[in-house]
């Protein structure tokens, strides 16, 4: 991993003022597709026709704990402590899953949908896992973890949905123990070399996996790409140019990143300091998925022993304050500003007051 300095760090928070974060209606938009998926893979209900049903749904989370238990063996082989850990959009939680049963992590899993975290027992039932996160259902911009806390972070198919990936990474590193590391996957980079010449069937979609492998490469340059996600408000950002995922990754002090052009080709770089600027510019040109492991300077000192002892308020952490949160039946409540988070189907929403009254109106009424 390369090092570098606290100069970077000042450099994004002078950038920081002026950036804009995720709107509240791709938030709302987010809520409301995902609540219609839950609809559809466990009620039956046909919603969509080119999203996946119940079975359908149950092999892509099958293949994807997979690649995420062979992933996380490996850093755990590399001596990257694994727990306690925090999952940004987790969706149903099924990589949380392997976490806790297959390599006896224990941690967080945090969405902004709470209809997809409490589809958690659903999946663990289903995979026969025996353990279970924390689930959590907050806002990624203002993530509800005191500073230099949690030793572990990752993150899969996250962080382009937000105008630029550097407001989440900065949560993460804020949110980060000295000496913790956060890995991330499979998230998209801006593709230069593209036409659309069409329009094709949604991306990722029942459709999209059943062709050919000729046809794949072929829509990757000259199909105008398509999504249910875009169309129900929510932010698909494919067009994170490397420059901006730069910007978001220089605030961690060691940065191991990978390039991975996609459509078949077999050319991998480096994202900093790359061994051959040919396979760069290449990567640069066809565009791909980036993915990489980083580390926060410093040597952990004491820790937390759960992640409970690393929540807190996210209406106080608005205004600047790290307020712990106490435990009061099963609510949790803020001892400052005295507002209460309910748990409600084991999900704790953990959203500042006036984002909570505006995305979960039925929960926030409740109180």
């Amino acid at each position: 991993m390369r090092k570098v300095g606290n100069a970077a760090i000042e450099r994004e928070r002078s950038f920081l003022i002026n950036m804009n974060t995720q709107d509240v209606r791709n938030q709302k938009g987010e809520i409301a597709f995902r609540r219609k998926l839950y609809q559809q893979q466990l009620d039956g209900v046909g919603i969509f026709d080119s999203e996946f049903d119940a079975s359908g749904i149950e092999r892509i989370l099958a293949e994807r704990m997979q690649k995420t238990l062979g992933q996380m063996r490996s850093l755990k082989e590399r001596g990257i402590p694994l727990s306690p850990y925090v999952e940004i959009g987790a969706e149903r939680c099924q990589r949380s899953l392997v976490m806790e049963t297959d390599l006896g992590a224990h941690g967080a899993a945090v969405d902004i949908s709470y209809d997809l975290l409490r589809s958690c027992d659903h999946y663990r039932d289903i995979f026969k896992k025996t353990g279970s996160p924390i689930r959590i259902c907050c806002d990624a911009n203002n993530l509800p973890f005191r500073p230099n806390s949690v030793g572990f972070m990752f993150c899969y198919e996250t962080l382009h949905h937000f105008p630029e990936p550097l407001a989440i990474t900065r949560e993460i590193y804020r949110a980060l123990a000295p000496g913790g590391y956060f890995f991330f996957d499979e998230e998209p980079y801006k593709q230069i070399l593209h036409l659309n010449l069409y329009r094709g069937n949604k991306a990722y979609s029942k459709e999209s996996l059943n062709r050919s492998t000729v046809r794949r490469a072929f829509d990757r340059f000259f199909c105008a790409g398509s999504c249910n996600e875009v169309e129900h408000g929510i932010l698909e950002n494919n067009q994170i140019s490397l420059d901006s995922w730069k910007h978001a990754l220089e605030l961690f002090d060691e940065r191991d990143v990978e390039l991975c052009p996609a459509a078949g080709f077999p050319l991998r770089s480096k994202l900093f300091d790359p061994a051959s600027h040919t396979t760069y510019l290449a990567a640069y040109l066809l565009g791909g998925n980036i993915s990489g492991v980083c580390r926060k300077s410093g040597e952990e000192v004491g820790g937390i022993g759960s992640i409970y002892d690393a929540l807190i308020c996210p209406s106080c952490q608005q205004s600047g304050s790290a307020v712990q949160l106490q435990r009061k039946g099963v609510s949790f409540l803020c001892p400052q500003c005295l507002k209460t988070y309910p748990v409600v189907d084991d999900v704790l929403f953990l959203f500042e007051y006036e984002k909570f009254a505006q995305l979960y109106p039925e929960v926030f009424g409740s109180l």
